[in-house]
C-alpha cells in the first residue's frame, strides 16, 4: 500500500487458521495463559479410599475474562480421614510475579459453607509458575462431601485466526481413588455478538453439543467412568458475518478436523453494522457482495506474479487510492484499473476495524474478472478458491 492514511493491516500474510497439534504447542509457548484452574489434587500421592465421584464445571466466557464454577462430590470408601486438597493455579509466559495470584478472584466452600484456602507455591514447582490453593477437608467413615470452587481468569491470549482468546480447564483427577463416575462440562457465552467457538481436548477437536438461546449459547459435554485427566481449551473470538477462508493457503499439513469442530453462532440480535474488535478473515460476504482483504489479495497475486506478468502484463503489486470528494476508490494493478463507488455500479471498499488494526476489503468479483482469475465459493464450508485461471496459448 502506498497510501499510509488508510492504515491497512497486513495481518494475514502467513494465514495460520487451522490448529494442528504442533502449531498449538508453538502458539501456546508464544502466548500468555494466566489463571488456568482445574480439578483439585492431593498434595501427596494417590489416595486409596477417597474418590472423586463427580464434577460439574460451568465456564461463563466472554472476550475479556471467564468465570468458572466447579462442584465436586468426593466420597470416602474407608475409615475417617483428613486430606489436603490443592486447587491448581497455573500460567504460561505471564509477567506477574509468582507471589501474586493469576486469578482475578477465588473462593471455595465445603457442603455450602465457605472455607479459607491458602495459596502456596511448592518449591518443586517454582520454575513452572504453578501454585495451589490448599485447604484441609475431613471425612467421616463412608462420608460424601460437596466441594465448590469459584474463580475468575483473564482470557488467555492465543494469536491464531479464529481462536483469538482461550478459556482453559485442566482436568487433574488422576490421583484420587479409581475413576470419576461423571464429569459434566458447560461453556456459556452470554455476551451478544457473532462468535466462533473452537472446543479442543489435548489440542485436538472435541465434539460438544451446542444450544443457542436468545440470551446465551451453551456448549455441553459429559464424560463417564473415566480417568479425568487432560486439558480442555475453548477458543473464542468475535466473527465477521459470513466470513470465509482461502482453501489454497492450507496444504496437507493443516488439520481440517479443527476447522470442522469450530462453530459459528450468534447471541442476541443481528447488528446493522459490522462488529468491531473482530478477527479479520481473508474474505467475507456482505449484502450479496464478496469482499476480499486487500493484503490477502496482494499475497495471492504474488503467487501468480510470473503468470500475471507474462499473460496479462500485470504487476503483482496493487495500489488503492481514495478520492474523498468523489467517493471513488481506484485500484491499480499493473496496467489494469478498477473503480469502486456506488454511482459507478460497484460497492465501495469496507474498512473493518478489527481486533488489532484496521483491514481494508474490496469487492472480489470485478477484481477476478479484470485480472483473469478464477473464483469458486463453498458456502457450506465457509471457504473459497482463488486461482490464476487458465491462460495457455494466450
Amino acid at each position: 500500500m502506498k497510501n499510509p492514511s488508510l492504515k491497512i493491516a497486513a495481518l494475514f500474510v502467513s494465514f495460520h487458521f487451522l490448529w494442528n497439534s504442533a502449531t498449538v504447542e508453538v502458539r501456546a509457548n508464544d502466548a500468555s495463559f494466566s489463571g488456568v484452574g482445574g480439578t483439585p489434587r492431593l498434595m501427596a500421592g494417590e489416595h486409596h479410599s477417597i474418590a472423586m465421584e463427580s464434577e460439574e464445571i460451568v465456564i461463563v466466557a466472554n472476550d475479556k475474562f471467564y468465570d468458572t464454577t466447579v462442584d465436586f462430590v468426593f466420597r470416602n470408601d474407608g475409615n475417617a480421614a483428613s486430606v489436603q486438597m490443592g486447587f491448581p493455579e497455573s500460567r504460561i509466559n505471564d509477567v506477574k510475579p509468582a507471589n501474586k495470584s493469576a486469578f482475578l478472584r477465588f473462593s471455595t466452600s465445603v457442603d455450602g459453607r465457605k472455607v479459607s484456602a491458602k495459596r502456596m507455591v511448592p518449591q518443586s514447582e517454582m520454575g513452572n509458575d504453578n501454585a495451589y490453593w490448599i485447604k484441609t477437608v475431613t471425612f467421616a467413615r463412608h462420608q460424601k462431601r460437596h466441594v465448590r470452587v469459584e474463580y475468575r481468569s483473564p482470557m488467555a491470549g492465543a494469536p491464531t485466526w479464529g481462536v483469538h482468546q482461550a478459556a482453559i480447564y485442566d482436568f487433574t483427577g488422576k490421583n484420587w481413588k479409581g475413576k470419576v463416575e461423571r464429569s459434566d462440562l458447560e461453556v456459556r457465552i452470554r455476551e451478544s455478538g457473532l462468535w466462533i467457538g473452537s472446543p479442543l481436548w489435548n489440542f485436538e477437536p472435541v465434539a460438544m453439543k451446542l444450544k443457542i438461546g436468545t440470551k446465551e449459547a451453551v456448549f455441553r459435554r459429559t464424560w463417564r467412568n473415566w480417568q479425568a485427566q487432560g486439558k480442555f481449551w475453548f477458543g473464542l473470538t468475535r466473527a465477521v458475518p459470513f466470513w470465509m477462508w482461502d482453501k489454497n493457503l492450507f496444504g496437507s499439513a493443516s488439520n481440517p478436523k479443527i476447522f470442522a469442530a469450530a462453530k459459528t453462532f450468534r447471541v442476541g440480535k443481528v447488528p446493522v453494522n459490522l462488529p468491531q474488535n473482530a478477527e479479520a478473515p481473508p474474505a467475507f460476504t456482505r449484502n450479496g457482495t464478496i469482499y476480499i482483504s486487500l493484503s490477502h489479495l496482494e499475497s495471492r497475486l504474488s503467487d501468480f506474479a510470473r503468470d500475471l506478468n507474462e499473460h496479462r502484463k500485470i504487476a503483482a503489486e496493487v495500489d488503492l487510492k481514495q478520492d474523498e470528494k468523489s467517493g471513488i476508490s481506484t485500484l491499480t494493478a499493473g496496467r489494469k484499473t478498477l473503480h469502486f463507488a456506488p454511482h459507478v455500479r460497484s460497492p465501495a471498499p469496507i474498512l473493518l476495524r478489527g481486533e488489532y488494526e484496521s483491514t481494508l476489503y474490496i469487492p472480489l468479483a470485478p477484481v477476478v474478472k479484470t485480472l483473469g482469475l478464477t473464483f469458486k465459493l463453498d458456502a457450506n464450508g465457509r471457504s473459497f478458491d482463488l486461482n490464476r485461471g487458465s491462460w495457455t496459448g494466450q
